[in-house]
């Protein structure tokens, strides 16, 4: 088996289809399809159910993740010899759970690309739980982000410097803004919120217990949103009180919106997680980035 065989094989699971898999590799039909043939003959199986639409076999959803993974394990093995020192080239595929991405990851990513302006970055979203390591697994991503540990060994983690500060934001107009600063949650559950946080992260399980520890009842709702770019018009607008990281807060803050910062326990935590694999460089520069932070 060459490496061909596998990138025609993920094009033709990627495009759904033989002919267009063969005009995004800007090859014919025929070669291919002779390409994918030479591979199932060497897997000694069908790997797609060939009829008026193309669908995998079991055997063929189960080559899907090595098949990526061995793609990756070329392109790093090319990419280590081309540029190990340089990182001329290349890419980082980095998936993060959602409500962490902007303070976890901004400040490394806009380190990393002034180091290497060269290297193009992704970041994707992973599901919250032990579902978004399935973007490891299948060589989708090669770092995570996540509040959760991971559900199985043979990966490597290390914590996040993550800003634990989380600040009640207000209408550049609210009249009725605490003067204590910080503001303290009995204050707080008084007000009506706009809320980004998923009911299934570990920060909307803490705020929750901590209001359960103080005796407190969940404050009520005026917008929840999984849409985190709605958060600053609404808040803007008057439509609620906004929980918001420091990053965007601030942001805020020279839009005129009034700040308090939230008087209790840090509820963000983040840990990076990699593969036991081999990294590419891009990935290797950004870990050791995160690293010596």
């Amino acid at each position: 088996m060459e490496r061909r065989h596998f990138a025609h094989f993920i094009a033709v699971v990627d495009a759904q289809s033989i002919s267009a898999a063969a005009r995004r590799l800007h090859l014919s039909q025929p070669a291919v399809s002779q390409s994918i043939r030479e591979l199932e003959r060497s897997m000694r199986t069908p790997l797609f159910v060939r009829g008026k639409r193309l669908t995998l076999t079991p055997a063929g959803r189960a080559l899907v993740g090595p098949a990526r993974q061995t793609l990756r394990s070329f392109d790093n093995a090319r990419a280590a010899v081309e540029s190990v020192e340089s990182l001329h080239t290349g890419r980082l595929d980095i998936a993060v759970v959602h409500g962490i991405a902007v303070d976890a990851l901004g400040p490394p990513i806009v380190s990393f690309r002034r180091r290497f302006p060269d290297v193009a970055v992704r970041v994707l979203h992973a599901p919250f739980g032990p579902d978004g390591f399935e973007l490891l697994r299948r060589g989708e991503a090669e770092l995570l982000v996540t509040d959760h540990p991971a559900p199985y060994p043979r990966h490597i983690a290390f914590p996040l410097a993550i800003s634990p500060e989380l600040y009640a934001v207000f209408a550049p107009d609210a009249t009725d803004v605490p003067e204590a600063d910080p503001i303290q949650l009995t204050d707080l559950v008084r007000f009506r919120l706009l809320l980004n946080v998923p009911e299934k992260s570990a920060n909307q399980i803490e705020f929750v217990a901590q209001l359960a520890a103080a005796h407190l009842p969940m404050p009520p709702v005026a917008v929840q949103t999984d849409h985190r770019e709605m958060m600053l018009p609404l808040l803007l607008a008057g439509t609620g009180v906004a929980l918001l990281p420091e990053p965007e807060a601030r942001l805020a803050e020279k839009l005129g919106a009034q700040l308090r910062l939230v008087d209790m326990e840090p509820t963000r935590a983040g840990t990076c997680f990699h593969r036991e694999d081999p990294l590419s460089p891009a990935a290797r520069a950004f870990v050791s980035l995160l690293d010596a932070d």
